[in-house]
């Protein structure tokens, strides 16, 4: 009788706590003001309609989360959740509070058809590490309308290296604009980015070896990227080595250049600060090496991460994360940057919902580009069949743009700055 009695006030005991709010913090890196606000909308909108349990959105950024959410995170100051990548995962899994989502991902995958490239970045060491939310490439942006009056074929943007270099000069010599390319060139994530998307059509997509101590990272194809970065950036406008997102984003829209390299944000961008027709804004594959070249580009699969091991924060994290799941509420999410976000699931893809926003049935042919292109994404330490843990020390410290630098900034030769980066991530992961 008394043991009867001990397991009824246990088992009201643990009603009362689920019946208490549960409060979730959940950190976010899209600071633009129009996904914050959605990221606002999308939880108020969770909350009222789940009373128990209140997801409190906080928006930080990419630039910074590295060091902040590991100094957070150390200090007992963490979020419950985050908006994570798998490299920013290594980073922060030592810490000791990722927890593995893996019945999670099961219960999902039940009900929806996740795509694998998301798990891939997201899954590895035994376990799965977030849930995936959406997925976001590279590709190559351009103005129609500029290569219009500069003699260019408006609807065939360059395929190659060699082309690219060509379309460049052509466009210089029209006079039409006087720098053709946009490229960054800051130590920071932008220019990581787009010199990783580089490394990967020149084959160069391999950091470390098998061992994953082994950096492989000076090796002809890296040369090959750099030298082909070193020669697009004399497109660039002046202070480029000082560019990060929004610089080449502006050249582009203001028709300072006409072409740059970045993810589907343009198309949102273009709608919301150019009051040109947005058929203006072409969309193509990223250009590959005339010989050796392969498709591809830099792909993020973005995941929730859950940080904390309270089982009843662990319910409630799972009760968001099956309603944020639905096609119509995720399709809604991913409309807050049309076209930059791509769906996690084929049940995402193939609903009308996704499909009824108004500025992705205006570039449907750019959204199938970026598509495609996730066929071929690479993300640096994800590109064999073991996960490199070492990797988030070299993203943390933008040791690519870094090396960028020594070429635009320090005058190095490629080789040279190649072989100096080698250096600098063998340090970075001891």
């Amino acid at each position: 009788m008394k043991r009867w009695l001990v397991g009824i006030a246990i088992s009201l005991f643990s009603l009362g706590v689920m019946a208490q709010q549960v409060e979730l913090v959940f950190w976010h890196q899209e600071a633009r003001p129009h996904r914050v606000q959605r990221y606002e909308e999308l939880c108020a909108r969770f909350n009222a309609e789940h009373p128990n349990i209140k997801v409190i959105p906080v928006m930080k950024t990419w630039t910074n989360i590295y060091q902040e959410a590991s100094a957070a995170i150390m200090a007992g100051k963490g979020p419950d959740f985050i908006l994570s990548v798998g490299d920013f995962i290594t980073y922060i899994q030592h810490l000791g509070l990722v927890q593995p989502v893996d019945d999670i991902i099961d219960e999902m995958s039940q009900e929806y058809t996740i795509f694998p490239s998301y798990l891939q970045q997201l899954c590895f060491g035994g376990h799965c590490w977030a849930v995936p939310v959406y997925g976001m490439d590279f590709v190559l942006w351009y103005r129609k309308d500029i290569f219009e009056k500069a003699g260019l074929d408006p609807n065939r943007p360059p395929r190659t290296w060699s082309e690219l270099i060509a379309t460049c000069e052509k466009l210089k010599q029209s006079g039409v604009v006087e720098y053709p390319i946009a490229v960054p060139g800051a130590i920071h994530l932008a220019t990581d980015q787009l010199i990783y998307t580089l490394m990967v059509v020149a084959g160069a997509e391999h950091l470390f070896g098998e061992d994953p101590n082994e950096i492989i990272f000076n090796n002809p194809n890296t040369v090959k990227a750099y030298t082909f970065y070193k020669q697009l950036f004399t497109y660039s406008p002046p202070g480029s080595e000082t560019w990060r997102w929004d610089e080449p984003r502006t050249a582009l829209f203001t028709g300072k250049v006409a072409m740059v390299m970045e993810k589907g944000h343009y198309i949102k961008g273009w709608v919301d600060n150019t009051n040109l027709p947005l058929d203006y804004l072409g969309c193509g594959f990223i250009p590959i090496p005339d010989e050796g070249g392969q498709p591809g580009t830099i792909f993020y699969a973005n995941g929730l991460t859950l940080l904390t091991a309270d089982p009843v924060k662990r319910e409630a994290f799972k009760t968001f994360v099956k309603w944020l799941y639905q096609p119509q509420i995720m399709s809604w999410l991913l409309h807050m940057d049309p076209g930059f976000f791509l769906p996690p699931t084929q049940d995402v893809l193939y609903s009308d919902a996704f499909w009824s926003d108004p500025i992705i049935r205006q570039k449907v042919a750019a959204v199938m580009i970026e598509l495609e292109s996730l066929k071929y994404g690479r993300l640096p330490g994800f590109t064999r069949a073991e996960v490199n843990p070492n990797v988030g020390a070299i993203s943390a410290a933008n040791l690519l743009a870094w090396t960028a630098q020594l070429i635009t900034v320090k005058g190095l030769s490629p080789e040279e700055a190649v072989a100096m980066g080698a250096q600098e991530m063998m340090k970075a992961i001891r």
